[in-house]
């Protein structure tokens, strides 16, 4: 097997950060994602494992114009472990839903949330 490397890679990794947050349960929640996504460079997504994220496209100040790290050996932890099988440069990686602006977030609550069709991770669990 190959062994995946950043060789010629876009830095794809290197340009934001997701922190996961709790799954939506009410439209108050919803109202919430509604502010983050009002701000500029700032994502909501789904993964395909339906957790939910808030993501801030943001490059990491020591990526390079080369798309290589400039602090490679004394990077943080997190990038020490980032798994390359995850890599969005080397696989297809798709959201089950992405909210980019308020009119994303309110299509969903019409067409997803007050239908009864959202999905809570826990009761895919169960």
């Amino acid at each position: 097997m190959t062994k995946l490397t950043c060789e010629k890679c876009d830095g794809k990794c290197c340009k934001y950060v997701a922190i996961e947050i709790d799954t939506p349960e009410s439209l108050k929640d919803f109202d919430d994602i509604r502010w983050y996504v009002a701000h500029k460079n700032i994502n909501v997504y789904v993964d395909d494992d339906y957790q939910w994220h808030v993501e801030f496209l943001t490059p990491c100040e020591h990526l390079g114009e080369d798309n290589l790290c400039q602090i490679y050996e004394t990077r943080p932890k997190i990038c020490r472990e980032y798994n390359q099988d995850e890599c969005p440069f080397h696989n297809v990686y798709e959201e089950k839903f992405t909210f980019r602006n308020i009119e994303d977030v309110d299509k969903y609550i019409r067409e997803v949330f007050k239908k009864g069709k959202h999905v809570i991770k826990d009761e895919i669990e169960d």
